[in-house]
């Protein structure tokens, strides 16, 4: 008994105290008391006495404080991190001061800026200059991304307005910029990838227009290119195009991107690639037909055959309202 009553090295808890550790039942919590009033509720002191490990430790040190036996932080766990505060999403206003010591300090971005120039061929304003900064140092898109982002606006604007059209303008590139940005095109293999699948549109587009009723060669808008990027992903051929817009036509009386695309998605989920598998799926009545039909006619005449049309009405109808029953 001498040797557990040492002098001066005697504890003492409260009665209080007691009852609540009996009452828990919790091993832990009652060593993890000993050890604070051993160690003079030093937490640290008493982390390092019992080795636990920081979830251990975190578990006990919680159950003590929800019984009033501790209080504090715990012993070895961080403290939790305060939210970041929110940023404003609008571009810093960069003055007249802010591009000139750009211009002296950052040997990358003056490099950027003279080679900028020469791709649309003109001397940068102030707000041409401002407008490459905000790409360069806002949006932090690297270097070769602003090159290729800067060839593909200037492609896209000769692609659109003709190669004798003036060079877009810095406000243009901007623009397309903070696209590329949401898209999270802000690598060089991210927009090697993107400007790949562009390419295979531009090999598509015109195509694809006459398969729905283009009958003068254009260039595709925004939306219509966003359409046809998604239908040769899909791996549509022009000609199950042409046999969406033809039902399309029946149906609405008129060309409705839209309504082609509720088509063709359908067909994808259904795994239809080639028309004959679109025939077979009404009994294949007018499958001789329509090899018949393709092997007569162009595979770019794409004129809409009023009997055709009609004979598929009612196989249509019943098709979509099957699709629109199953979730598609």
């Amino acid at each position: 008994m001498s040797v557990l009553l040492l002098p001066n090295e005697v504890l003492s808890m409260t009665a209080q105290a007691a009852r609540r550790l009996v009452d828990a039942g919790d091993g832990d919590c009652a060593l993890l008391y000993l050890a604070l009033l051993q160690a003079g509720s030093n937490p640290d002191q008493a982390a390092t006495q019992l080795g636990w490990d920081p979830g251990r430790m975190s578990a006990a040190f919680a159950r003590l404080t929800a019984m009033g036996l501790a209080q504090g932080s715990c012993p070895g766990v961080p403290p939790a991190p305060q939210a970041a505060p929110v940023q404003d999403d609008r571009p810093p206003e960069y003055t007249r001061g802010d591009i000139a010591d750009a211009l002296e300090r950052e040997q990358s971005f003056y490099g950027l800026s003279r080679e900028m120039e020469r791709l649309l061929g003109r001397v940068f304003s102030d707000t041409d200059l401002k407008s490459l900064y905000t790409i360069y140092d806002y949006l932090a898109l690297p270097v070769e991304v602003i090159f290729m982002l800067a060839g593909y606006v200037v492609r896209s604007s000769r692609r659109q307005k003709g190669d004798a059209s003036p060079l877009p303008r810095m406000t243009e590139v901007k623009r397309e910029a903070f696209r590329w940005k949401r898209l999270g095109i802000t690598t060089v293999e991210r927009a090697e990838e993107y400007l790949r699948d562009q390419e295979s549109i531009d090999q598509r587009e015109w195509g694809v227009l006459s398969a729905v009723g283009v009958t003068q060669k254009r260039p595709a808008i925004d939306k219509e290119r966003e359409y046809i990027h998604r239908w040769v992903q899909w791996g549509f051929s022009d000609e199950m195009i042409h046999l969406a817009y033809e039902r399309t036509i029946f149906r609405k009386g008129q060309m409705n991107w839209p309504y082609v695309n509720k088509i063709l998605e359908s067909w994808k989920k259904s795994g239809y690639t080639t028309p004959q598998q679109v025939e077979q799926e009404r009994g294949g009545q007018t499958r001789k037909a329509q090899t018949q039909t393709q092997g007569a006619r162009p595979q770019e005449n794409y004129q809409p055959s009023a009997s055709r049309i009609q004979q598929q009405a009612d196989w249509l109808d019943q098709f979509l309202q099957e699709q629109e029953k199953g979730g598609n």
